[in-house]
């Protein structure tokens, strides 16, 4: 529409009318009536039939043609016809002349546009940071112009509000600041949904481990019931321990169950930032977060085989001891325990046996697949180890540097360095690989101990197998098959979480956090070129500056030359058009600018909107720099913390093994320790907590990395929007450049010829007016004067 302004404009159309008049009308003395007909050009226009046409000089022309043929039908038989061919032209010499006046409607509609490009091709990468990561988008492209748009210049009863602006252009992109709960990191977003997943999945994991406590304690008192404890408050003790135990499990899957509504809930949220429904079923699944699945799925899976078996086995186990009967030795007043013979006792060792049959494949499977993934495992820990040593060297240099600095990012003061020097990693590979294979020999001792076990059963379900007597029969039947296979199962069990720990040491260990390594500095530069929203604040900067020049031209005088003229018609001919008939006016009109209080004001205000939009600027770059430093900070924090979290993971699971051999040392000796099930409990919980730090402070470190490359103006997405993963963020390479295979990705030839011309221009405003009279840069001056204080 404001082009059109300026071009060339047509108005023409058509008129036609008949008119009759009585005999006796305006009290006529001789009668005489008439009729006639008439037709002629007609439009909106400043003329019949016109053409407009206003000047970037101000100028205005106006071309018009009038004609009128009228035919008398009815009266006196005349004719008459007239038409008048005219132009005006007003050229202003002082107010609203010029192109810088005249075109600045234009301007404005152009630079309006060009700023909702830049914000729209922002939006659409913080639009993808918003669904991965949950952060709103900062900024959105801006209507002007249409039926509900203010368009130009049109309207405005003074400057107030920052008119003549194309707005802020967007803030300057908020930190990270989401949170699962509690004190651990994440995110919220897609990212934040894998985070629940995986954690909701680990507290699977602790349920199931806890119940395998409880499955064990209870197990031990069962034994414990079959003896003469040496204490009378042993079978007190353990049961309290074997309650506690439950008790906790209880407690975990409440917090289970809180957690995977939790999870529901994001779920329904998320499906809103994508404009679906909430009753749409929708999975979540995603490799990103598969390699903090530290113990594998399978691995799992066996414990869970494990558990269902060993509930079923001590249960089978509890039928045969309620078969038994105690009885007191007369003479030594000893109490022990009788277990006839029956078709009970026959029925009860048979699905024993049938219980026992799966535990063959299970160790199969262990042997053949387990094992052979924790291997796997291995071979990438062995890579990654070169890559984590310069990691932690990287960061260690980075800590010591900052030493001392009193504006450093990061100042650590006397935090202790050494999980940066990475002592042990060289001989983790060769000890973990050890482990290993000593798992690998156990688990062949126990395919045989389990194939004696189903010897023994079938031996004893055996006709022709007699004893001397139920006493006999009940020691024999508890020493070799009762806790002979609880025994077994046990030692599987536990074996089994060995590996596990093994495994999940390998995988913590083989983790790599992405490189950002870039000093705040070389950032806010990186910013400063590509960043939508910092050229369109600049913009929204000069447009201010560009509003002075246009309402100091309201202060000045009319002066005006003014060119007009026309031609008619000679005779009834209509186009009989002669320069005798024709006028032909020039003159200068002059008003002196006497009154001009509303324009002194509109000026006045338009200088207080500048300094205005200056102070807005300021405050933009000195937002960008504290999101920056507060971005670059977390990441160097979440760096840190990382590596300290992976020796946390390592204790934790340290101290579970370290339980299991108290346990068994207190087994052997026949203590019962009344710490044994909250120690236990307490290593599972700090496992499950741990390894949601270590989650949490990968995803929100990649969520920051997001946000890091969408605030550096360096974020690139394809066609379907998806996030051009930079890989490693530095300002070294290419002269603070992400890559030109990043940087020109469908490009066309054009636009990196145009890139390049712009990349040419150095420090020229390329916002400008194409006016000549207007001074240097407001911005490059600002620029240059902050600088220099």
């Amino acid at each position: 529409s404001e082009r059109f302004r300026v071009d060339s404009q047509f108005f023409g159309g058509w008129s036609a009318g008949y008119n009759t008049t009585g005999p006796f009308r305006n009290n006529a003395v001789v009668p005489q009536s008439s009729s006639s007909w008439s037709t002629g050009p007609f439009s909106a226009g400043r003329r019949d039939f016109a053409l407009q046409k206003r000047f970037s000089t101000g100028a205005d022309l106006v071309v018009g043609l009038a004609n009128d043929i009228t035919w008398q039908i009815a009266g006196p038989n005349t004719q008459t016809s007239r038409t008048v061919l005219d132009f005006s032209l007003i050229q202003p010499l002082l107010r609203q002349a010029g192109r810088d006046i005249v075109l600045e409607r234009l301007t404005l509609a152009e630079r309006t546009l060009l700023s909702n490009v830049r914000a729209f091709e922002r939006y659409r990468r913080a639009f993808y940071v918003q669904v991965a990561t949950g952060i709103q988008p900062d900024t959105q492209p801006q209507r002007r112009g249409g039926v509900f748009g203010a368009s130009g210049f049109g309207g405005f009863t003074g400057l107030g509000g920052g008119f003549g602006t194309l707005g802020t252009g967007g803030t300057a992109g908020s930190n990270l600041g989401g949170l699962t709960g509690g004190n651990i990191p994440g995110a919220r977003g897609f990212l934040g949904l894998l985070q629940e997943q995986l954690l909701i999945a680990n507290q699977q994991e602790t349920v199931a481990q806890l119940t395998d406590v409880y499955l064990q304690l209870l197990d031990n008192y069962n034994e414990l019931l079959t003896t003469v404890p040496s204490s009378q408050s042993a079978i007190p003790q353990q049961k309290l321990q074997v309650v506690q135990a439950l008790q906790n499990v209880y407690n975990q899957q409440t917090n289970l169950l809180q957690a995977q509504a939790t999870f529901q809930e994001s779920l329904d949220n998320f499906k809103g930032v994508l404009g679906l429904p909430p009753y749409l079923c929708v999975e979540i699944n995603d490799p990103l977060l598969d390699r903090f699945k530290l113990v594998s799925q399978e691995l799992r899976d066996r414990r869970s085989q494990l558990s269902t078996l060993r509930a079923g086995i001590g249960q089978t186990n509890t039928k045969i001891l309620e078969l038994s009967r105690a009885e007191t030795d007369s003479n030594s007043g000893a109490v022990y325990r009788n277990l006839p013979t029956s078709q009970s006792l026959q029925a009860f060792l048979k699905q024993l046996g049938d219980e026992l049959a799966p535990l063959t494949k299970v160790q199969e499977t262990i042997v053949q697949r387990d094992l052979a993934e924790v291997a796997e495992d291995l071979v990438q820990l062995r890579s990654a180890v070169p890559g984590r040593r310069q990691q932690l060297q990287r960061l260690r240099q980075i800590v010591q540097s900052e030493e001392g600095m009193i504006c450093g990012l990061l100042p650590t003061g006397t935090l202790n360095l050494s999980f940066l020097e990475g002592l042990g990693l060289e001989e983790l590979p060769d000890e973990l690989s050890k482990e290993a294979q000593r798992l690998k020999r156990r688990f062949a001792e126990h395919t045989q101990r389990l194939k004696r076990l189903q010897e023994t059963i079938d031996k004893l379900q055996d006709p022709n197998q007699t004893f001397d007597s139920d006493r006999q029969r009940f020691q024999a039947i508890s020493d070799d098959v009762i806790l002979s296979s609880q025994d077994l199962v046990a030692v599987i069990n536990e074996d089994v979480l060995a590996l596990q720990l093994l495994q999940a040491r390998a995988r913590t260990e083989s983790i790599q956090l992405p490189e950002v390594d870039i000093e705040p500095r070389d950032a806010i530069e990186i910013a400063r070129v590509n960043r939508q929203d910092w050229l369109n604040n600049r913009a929204a900067l000069v447009n201010s500056w560009r509003v002075i020049e246009v309402v100091a031209d309201e202060l000045e005088s009319f002066l005006d030359l003014t060119v007009s003229g026309d031609l008619q018609n000679y005779g009834p001919n209509p186009l009989a058009l002669r320069g005798s008939t024709g006028r032909m006016t020039m003159g200068l009109q002059w008003d002196a600018p006497i009154t001009r209080l509303q324009e002194r004001n509109n000026y006045r205000q338009a200088l207080i909107e500048y300094q205005r939009a200056k102070r807005n600027y300021y405050r933009y770059e000195d937002s960008v720099w504290q999101s920056m430093r507060s971005t670059l900070r977390t990441i160097r924090q979440r760096q840190l913390a990382f590596e300290i979290q992976r020796f946390a993971v390592q204790t934790a699971a340290l101290q579970i093994g370290v339980n299991e051999d108290v346990r068994q040392i207190n087994e052997t000796l026949g203590v019962v320790s009344p710490t044994a099930a909250r120690d236990t409990i307490t290593a599972l919980n700090d496992l499950l907590i741990t390894q949601s730090e270590l989650i949490g402070i990968f995803v929100n470190y990649e969520a920051l990395r997001r946000v890091l490359d969408l605030n550096l103006g360096t974020m690139q997405v394809d066609s379907d929007g998806l996030w051009i993963d930079p890989g490693p963020i530095r300002a070294e390479i290419l002269n603070g450049r992400l890559g030109d295979a990043i940087l020109n990705y469908a490009m066309t030839d054009s636009d990196k010829h145009l890139r390049n011309q712009v990349l040419k221009g150095g420090e020229l405003p390329l916002e400008l007016s194409p006016s000549d009279s207007l001074p240097q840069s407001p911005l490059a001056l600002e620029s240059s004067s902050r600088r220099d204080r």
